[in-house]
């Protein structure tokens, strides 16, 4: 029997082979890759097939960083909604006080008393024992006469003690009843217009007013 030997690819056809393959890679690379990569396109065929496209938003793409977002927990959104709820209740240092201070009247009790032209007339207060009476009055400019004074609850004999007796447009201070009655006082109007007088008041008494 006669061998048979397989046919070996001479030397001329390889090199043929690897050129006609080294061409198709180079032509590929130009027309396709190149264009659709990079978006150089010497031939013109890349920019025809739309490869060029591609090239454009891939570059697009790659030069927008990207923006990385960190997730807030909701425990730490649970903690930080407390915390600014504490801090938006939280008054501010000594504005409690303040707020009460500001929110307790200064008097106790305030009356407008009108004194007609050259008359006079009283306004009382009772008071017992040992309670006080804290007051200012002032005119609306005009001076009057007036007597600071009390009286024992129950005497009959016209006894009265006077405080205070002036004339004068304001005056204030604060009065520890010696005794128990009315206490108050007597102004007089010598002028020939009529005098209105703000007294203001706080303390320990039951008002019994015009006398």
């Amino acid at each position: 029997m006669n061998d048979i030997n397989p046919s070996v690819p001479s030397l001329k056809s390889l090199l043929i082979a690897t050129a006609s393959a080294t061409v198709l890679a180079s032509t590929i690379l130009i027309t396709a890759v190149l264009p659709a990569e990079y978006g150089i396109d010497p031939t013109g065929l890349g920019k025809m097939m739309g490869l060029t496209a591609l090239s454009s938003v891939q570059t697009k793409a790659t030069s927008q960083p990207l923006a990385i977002t960190c997730p807030t927990l909701p425990q730490q959104v649970a903690e930080t909604s407390i915390q600014d709820q504490k801090q938006a209740a939280k008054p501010a240092a000594g504005s409690t006080e303040n707020t009460q201070k500001q929110a307790q009247p200064q008097w106790q009790d305030s009356v407008k008393i009108r004194v007609p032209a050259g008359e006079g007339l009283e306004y009382k207060f009772h008071l017992v024992k040992g309670a006080s009476l804290e007051y200012s009055w002032a005119t609306d400019g005009a001076k009057l006469y007036f007597d600071f004074h009390g009286e024992p609850q129950g005497d009959k004999t016209g006894y009265f003690k006077s405080f205070k007796e002036s004339t004068d447009n304001r005056s204030s201070g604060t009065l520890t009843a010696p005794f128990e009655g009315p206490h108050g006082w007597y102004w007089e109007n010598k002028s020939s217009s009529p005098v209105t007088i703000i007294l203001n008041t706080k303390g320990s008494y039951r008002i019994l007013g015009l006398m």
